[in-house]
């Protein structure tokens, strides 16, 4: 069964751009890896998040595959695992519910910990899973009907 992990950071403020070629990157560098099917770089655009809040997504021919990518990542410096290995500090996703969007609208500093990919990332959220269905799209729309 093919496995999809996806990791929401926000970048540290004034480095959005810095943060999504980081990633787009730090996936190319990934290729080659056995079971790998590569991912993508997301960007939030609605507003309705903290600003540049942006979206890792890998594809793994399964999770077999996933794990065995952590234990050759997890002592680098890379988006997934703190840059401080002694740090256990939690995903950080209630600021995107607790009022900090607003205050950040404000003027307020942002207070996030930007612990990973060498302090260009806060994460927010990360989600691990197996893929039970896939729909495509016909190509049609009603319009052509």
């Amino acid at each position: 069964m093919q496995r999809r992990d996806i990791f929401i950071n926000v970048a540290k403020p004034g480095h959005g751009d810095e943060a999504r070629k980081y990633l787009v990157e730090w996936l190319r560098s990934l290729d080659g890896h056995p079971g790998y099917l590569g991912g993508s770089v997301l960007e939030e655009v609605a507003g309705e998040l903290l600003p540049d809040t942006v979206v890792l997504i890998m594809e793994f021919e399964s999770t077999e595959a996933a794990r065995a990518l952590w234990p050759k990542i997890e002592n680098t410096i890379n988006p997934l695992y703190p840059d401080d290995k002694t740090d256990k500090t939690p995903d950080q996703g209630t600021a995107f519910f607790d009022g900090t969007k607003d205050a950040v609208a404000a003027g307020g500093e942002l207070q996030l910990k930007f612990t990973r990919g060498d302090g260009l990332f806060a994460r927010m959220l990360h989600v691990h899973a197996a893929v039970v269905e896939e729909v495509a799209a016909s190509g049609r729309s009603d319009d052509a009907a």
